[in-house]
């Protein structure tokens, strides 16, 4: 009688890995489902802080906190505002490890995380954790496909990989993007200053790009800075029209990515998924707090149309605000601070047609695209196939 043969054990390795290119766009639109809540909970934080406390919160939160009397709701409001804060920075480190888990599995789920770290270190925003989180993956990727002697197996996988990939993406991160980041950051920062004196619509739309091009990132953080610089530790009696016109076009630049995409959603909503249409009903909030990482969930499933469009319809924006000489004193809050703006029904025009062309932008680069947003949505995030050397 013939023994029963024993069941051959499934081959994970049959199916071929897809492309780089193709398997981070899957995981990056299979992401939305989980970086969108978290997204929106830090950034719900920060619009609910500024509608308690107002946009000067954003100037007094630590010095609340450090004399905190909790019977008033003030000290609540500060406190939703650090939370708020902090998540939105906290961006960069879940997304790189996300998608570095994504492409080379546990073993560069550490590297991931401290690329995202070093991301968050350089103010890199998303592209900086997008550029991490690929690092990171393709090179635990690649360092788990050396052969090594069988005892020295256990070492490698648990120490050696994860140690090599994280100093790598590390290095790469603070090397690169970060040296990259200060020059670009210096380079506009000087061609603003001489903008400001020759071309007002070019300036207003310069400051507008800024703050759109990586939602919260480096970037983003001079234009806001520079706009700062003139109204800030100043007499509001004492500000100058174009200190505040400058602050103005970055405020309202800052609303146009969440209010531009959540208008794209319902414009065409078949070329979004069902994760990122329910988001894009609460988007529009973050976008008229002047929160550009609203944002985020829809540049994370595809930065390569929503980025582009976000910056043509902020730089509309900057450059009629800077042409309509809408003011604000603030440098937060957006909507929520209407009774510092002067030609606040200018400045909202403004935005508005902003959002329009950033809509507007996102539907066609998306139409053009070969496969729709409910096929990508039902296509499952490719599965880690690397043939990692199994322990003895």
């Amino acid at each position: 009688m013939s023994r029963p043969r024993k069941p051959s054990r499934p081959q994970r390795d049959a199916a071929p890995t897809p492309p780089l290119g193709l398997g981070t766009g899957r995981w990056l639109a299979a992401g939305v489902p989980w970086f969108a809540p978290f997204t929106g909970i830090a950034a719900a934080m920060t619009v609910l802080a500024l509608t308690i406390s107002g946009p000067d919160l954003t100037d007094t939160a630590d010095r609340i906190l450090a004399t905190a009397d909790w019977t008033q709701p003030h000290t609540w409001a500060a406190l939703l505002l650090k939370l708020g804060a902090s998540g939105l920075s906290f961006l960069p480190v879940g997304l790189a490890a996300y998608l570095a888990y994504g492409i080379a599995g546990g073993p560069a789920l550490v590297p991931g995380l401290l690329g995202g770290m070093a991301a968050m270190g350089v103010q890199g925003g998303v592209l900086a954790g997008l550029l991490a989180g690929l690092v990171a993956g393709g090179a635990t990727l690649a360092l788990v496909r050396i052969s090594v002697p069988p005892r020295l197996r256990d070492i490698t996988s648990t120490v050696l990989v994860p140690l090599l990939a994280s100093l790598a993406t590390a290095a790469l991160v603070i090397a690169f993007a970060g040296d990259q980041l200060t020059s670009l950051t210096g380079w506009l920062h000087g061609e603003l200053v001489w903008l400001e004196f020759h071309h007002t619509a070019l300036t207003g739309a310069l400051l507008g790009l800024m703050v759109c091009c990586d939602l919260g990132g480096a970037i983003g953080k001079s234009a806001i800075a520079f706009g700062v610089v003139g109204v800030s530790g100043v007499d509001p009696t004492k500000f100058s029209p174009a200190d505040m016109t400058m602050m103005a076009a970055v405020v309202a630049a800052g609303m146009v990515p969440a209010l531009g995409m959540s208008l794209a959603t319902l414009a065409r909503g078949r070329l979004f998924t069902p994760a990122e249409r329910a988001y894009g009903k609460a988007a529009w909030l973050f976008g008229a707090a002047s929160i550009p990482e609203g944002a985020v969930p829809f540049a994370l499933a595809d930065p390569l149309r929503v980025l582009p469009a976000g910056i043509a319809g902020g730089a509309v924006t900057g450059a009629l605000t800077m042409t309509f000489g809408a003011t604000i004193t603030v440098p937060y809050g957006g909507f929520l601070a209407v009774g510092d703006m002067g030609k606040p029904l200018l400045l909202a025009l403004a935005v508005v047609l902003g959002a329009l062309v950033n809509a507007a932008t996102a539907v066609g680069l998306k139409a053009l695209g070969r496969q729709s947003a409910e096929a990508r949505s039902m296509s499952p995030a490719p599965t880690f196939r690397a043939k990692v050397p199994a322990a003895r």
